[in-house]
């Protein structure tokens, strides 16, 4: 491959191979960043005798003009979608730049020349963290998904024999797989990886470690016996580690080490049976596919995808992320993927029906949900939202403000977790409805936010044989709110 000869080699003159760019696009597809720095400089000067520079961007609406003057820099960025470009062109010269580096981050510096003044333009293609093709969108178009994967669990063995699972409160005990994996990995308590997880998480950002180290396990898989960074997934979490693949990435020597000495797959695959009869009881207690109509009746945002990732390692610290293929505007697929527990916990409450069992698992993914849809509607009544939630102390306490500290986010904690109790009303028998309810009240209450059972009594109380939706109803909800005292 002649391309990808020269720019290892780097024999070519760096014009030629802008040149060469908006010449031979094709190849651009087989770059990472193991082979093109992220930063370029334009090896020439493009120059202007009307002191204006162009640039354009095939999904932006139109052109920006930019004066060459006095100031250091232009800079200017885009979304750094597959196949996406720059053009940038004055009166003098013009030059296509396409992003090459996908999906990572790639910088231009190209030097500015008029004849009044000298300037740098820098044009940025951002990373993405996610890299979905054809055949992962046609396979997944329309479909949830429940699993466990091996490297995920992986990451989860790690946090449990480390003192980060025990600080989060999150640290399920006593079962026969808790069991079976304390004998099989008592061994490796002190491996260097989990010491290092040790001192990490004694300090007070250890939800950074927690999160960054679990959720970005989700961008590996096993090729033979080695992990490798090569997933639809390029980054899930983003931790203080600075780097696309987080905690996990930062660390991957140690668990490559961890994973072979300890024998984990021999001990994942002994254990398939156990996580396949997981996964079929948690898709029977959440009924996904009944919440995702429900929900975009009621609202005019569109998924494409769901896909709960959990493990029987995890009783809370639950969290959403959402991916997608395409210009962020205009995305040609978005999948969500929730991390959640599994359902041992709410099975061991033999008293409980499969009814009530449901209602009450469903409330864990439905709160993950709704944020897609409810967070971008309430982006829409910005200020509305501000001036109702202004005293914040009145809807939340300090310890719920750590986690949700802005209006907006006090007010999309409500009411993600009203929507579902509206859900509810509507799919359960009145009974049942009112006793799932109940809980969530009690559970939103514990959480700090003391007023949930004023505002969701509003909201059930004004949508119930309310022809308009959620998402139409939205002023009449927020004014409603002004009434709670």
């Amino acid at each position: 491959n002649r391309y990808l000869q020269l720019l290892k080699n780097n024999l070519m003159n760096m014009k030629e191979i802008f040149q060469f760019f908006s010449v031979v696009v094709i190849f651009s597809t087989v770059l990472t960043a193991q082979n093109l720095e992220p930063e370029m400089v334009y090896p020439d000067t493009l120059r202007s005798n009307n002191d204006s520079v162009y640039i354009n961007s095939p999904k932006w609406d139109k052109e920006l003009r930019l004066g060459i003057s006095k100031a250091d820099t232009i800079n200017w960025g885009t979304y750094g979608y597959k196949e996406v470009y720059f053009e940038i062109w004055t009166d003098l010269d013009t030059i296509k730049i396409p992003h090459v580096n996908y999906p990572f981050k790639q910088l231009i510096k190209i030097p500015l020349v008029s004849s009044k003044d000298t300037t740098l333009c820098i044009l940025r293609f951002q990373s993405i963290t996610s890299n979905f093709d054809d055949n992962y969108v046609l396979k997944n178009q329309g479909k949830a998904s429940f699993e466990i994967p091996e490297v995920y669990e992986l990451a989860n063995i790690i946090l449990y024999l480390s003192e980060c699972s025990k600080k989060t409160n999150n640290h399920p005990e006593n079962t026969t797989y808790i069991n079976s994996l304390e004998n099989h990995f008592a061994a490796f308590k002190n491996h260097k990886l989990i010491q290092i997880l040790n001192k990490k998480c004694s300090n007070s950002d250890f939800w950074n470690t927690y999160y960054g180290f679990r959720e970005n396990s989700l961008a590996f898989k096993f090729v033979e016996e080695n992990l490798t960074y090569d997933t639809p997934y390029k980054h899930v979490y983003w931790d203080n580690s600075g780097i696309m693949g987080g905690q996990f990435r930062n660390m991957l020597y140690l668990i490559q080490d961890f994973a072979k000495e300890s024998n984990f797959r021999e001990f994942y695959n002994q254990n398939i049976d156990f996580y396949n009869s997981l996964k079929e009881r948690e898709s029977k207690l959440l009924p996904i596919n009944q919440m995702w109509d429900w929900i975009e009746k009621e609202f005019p945002q569109r998924m494409d995808s769901y896909k709960i990732i959990f493990s029987p390692l995890i009783d809370g610290s639950h969290s959403t992320q959402k991916f997608q293929k395409g210009f962020f505007k205009e995305p040609e697929f978005q999948e969500s993927v929730m991390f959640i527990n599994s359902t041992e916990s709410i099975d061991s409450n033999l008293e409980y029906s499969e009814e009530l069992k449901e209602g009450l698992m469903s409330g864990i993914v439905f709160t993950e949900i709704d944020h897609n849809y409810v967070n971008p509607t309430s982006d829409q009544h910005i200020q509305q939202i501000k001036s109702i939630f202004h005293n914040k102390d009145f809807w939340a306490t300090k310890d719920a403000q750590q986690n949700y500290s802005s209006e907006y986010a006090i007010f999309n904690e409500y009411m993600t977790h009203s929507v579902f109790c509206v859900y509810i009303t509507e799919h359960y028998p009145e009974k049942l409805a009112n006793e799932i309810i109940d809980k969530r009240i009690t559970l939103m209450e514990r959480r700090g936010y003391h007023k949930f059972k004023e505002f969701n009594k509003k909201i059930i109380t004004l949508m119930k044989d309310n022809p308009r939706t959620i998402f139409q109803s939205y002023d009449d909800i927020l004014n409603a709110m002004k009434s709670i005292k």
